[in-house]
């Protein structure tokens, strides 16, 4: 019999252990925004009676078949709304719409919003699916949420692809987790993912179940761990914060004389502070056109976009149309006055600049 040679064990261990570093939330060095906690607004069943997901995809890029199932059965489980849960999967947009597009510039133009509902106030969740193969090559592969505006989940399909069923539902779950507050608690985890073995929110599963789930020989399903469970109930126990709320896709953030709405990748300072006066509609129009114009004018001024360079985008709504223009012009300086000292350093910078030109 031919035995190993110390050689051929060291490859082995490399091999496994580079398995291991495959699988994991690629947000683990990162820490959610203290001042954004929409999860809330996700779990309890006011002031969001409903909760509609959106999912975009590429063309070409086939989601798996459990996605829609499982996504609806973990949120179902775990989120308060007597009105239900949508989830709606928008028809592919063809290749040619984001051909050297930046990842931030296409999720932003590929939003609807939720659809109207009968009066009643929907939380939202955005999915974007590609496939990095053919789509923002330079993108985060893993799958992941951007936790300075946690209401979407960017999905790769390549990745992982030849993982057992259960492994990458574990991936959905464990997103979704991040979507509802999840690994807050720095009692049990570093504020980003728990510190518990085997539990749903571990940055990746023990290393057993990573090297049998890759060779398709064992795999157990992961769940949350009993601190998990407790930080999920104590979040829907505790009052929304009063200054969140959801305005078809955005998570408007009130602040003392001004709003900031948020749209993964994008956030616009609106200089009044009541989301009741929000269109969302119109300004989801207004940030589409801001994008399509930023992109042109990088395309110009480079000769060509960096291909798959991803660009947070901020821009300022200004006061409304209507407002005679000395009027507009004190509402606006009033606004963003107050918001250089906003807790985001985008809207900081972009209040300053700003102000820079306006006086």
């Amino acid at each position: 019999m031919n035995r190993p040679t110390p050689v051929k064990i060291a490859r082995k261990i490399v091999t496994l252990l580079s398995i291991a570093a495959l699988f994991g939330c690629a947000s683990r060095s990162s820490v959610p925004a203290p001042y954004m906690y929409p999860e809330r607004l996700y779990l309890q069943d006011r002031p969001c009676t409903r909760l509609y997901v959106e999912i975009d995809r590429t063309e070409g890029v086939d989601l798996p078949s459990f996605f829609v199932d499982e996504l609806k059965a973990f949120l179902g489980e775990h989120c308060a709304k007597p009105d239900g849960v949508e989830v709606v999967l928008d028809p592919p947009i063809p290749a040619s719409e984001f051909e050297n597009l930046p990842r931030s510039a296409a999720s932003i133009l590929c939003t609807d919003g939720p659809a109207p509902g009968d009066g009643t106030q929907a939380a939202y969740l955005h999915i974007v699916a590609y496939d990095s193969k053919t789509t923002f090559k330079g993108a985060m592969r893993e799958p992941h949420i951007l936790f300075t505006c946690p209401t979407a989940i960017f999905w790769n399909v390549d990745y992982a692809r030849s993982w057992p069923e259960q492994t990458r539902i574990d991936m959905l779950r464990h997103e979704l987790g991040h979507i509802l507050g999840l690994c807050r608690n720095a009692a049990h985890g570093d504020g980003a993912h728990c510190d518990k073995h085997g539990c749903l929110m571990f940055p990746t599963p023990d290393l057993l179940s990573q090297i049998g789930g890759r060779v398709h020989l064992y795999y157990g399903e992961l769940r949350l761990c009993e601190d998990c469970l407790h930080d999920l109930k104590l979040a829907a126990e505790v009052p929304c914060e009063e200054n969140l709320s959801f305005a078809g896709p955005f998570l408007v953030r009130k602040e003392d004389g001004y709003s900031v709405a948020s749209l993964p990748f994008c956030e616009l300072i609106v200089p009044h502070p009541v989301p009741a006066e929000f269109d969302w509609q119109e300004a989801l129009d207004r940030t589409k056109t801001y994008v399509r114009k930023a992109v042109g004018r990088v395309r110009r001024e480079e000769g060509e976009l960096k291909r798959y360079h991803e660009e947070a985008f901020t821009a300022f709504l200004g006061a409304s149309q209507t407002a005679g223009p000395t009027e507009m012009l004190e509402q606006d300086i009033a606004a963003l006055s107050r918001a250089t000292n906003d807790p985001s350093a985008s809207v900081r910078r972009l209040a300053c600049h700003m102000l820079k030109k306006r006086q």
